[in-house]
């Protein structure tokens, strides 16, 4: 598996929440975090995200998907592309994990609205790091 051509949603799951920009701001350290689906909504640019030269960027912004440092817990954000290595990941049986280190993940410690986007150890049984890239 890999990312699509074209835009996407990262979606937890088992779980119909996606990775989604706080409060669909364009701004450089918004924090990503995971909320409903909005996909048949039509402001839910925020939500869709493409892959670019290892980057996943958000559609709406065209920042980058951020670890705020490259260790366990760093929370994302979208920010400037920089093309450094808590910029840098790859999409493989239903992990995203960063491409300095297979052992960390995005994952999330809580499947509610609002909750936080972080960079994690990599843990193949817990759902709250697998993710389905749904091609929109």
């Amino acid at each position: 598996m890999s990312f699509p051509n074209g835009p996407f949603q990262i979606k937890l799951r088992d779980q119909d929440v996606v990775l989604d920009v706080k409060l669909g701001t364009v701004d450089p350290g918004a924090e990503v975090i995971i909320w409903h689906n909005r996909r048949d909504e039509d402001d839910n640019a925020n939500q869709k995200w493409v892959y670019e030269d290892g980057q996943i960027k958000n559609l709406k912004s065209g920042l980058a998907l951020t670890a705020s440092r490259f260790s366990p817990g760093s929370i994302f954000a979208q920010q400037v592309s920089e093309r450094n290595d808590t910029q840098r990941y790859e999409y493989d049986d239903y992990t995203i994990s960063a491409n300095e280190d297979e052992d960390l993940v995005i994952g999330v410690t809580s499947t509610s609205e609002g909750s936080a986007v972080s960079l994690v150890p990599r843990d193949n049984d817990d759902f709250k790091q697998m993710w389905e890239i749904v091609r929109l």
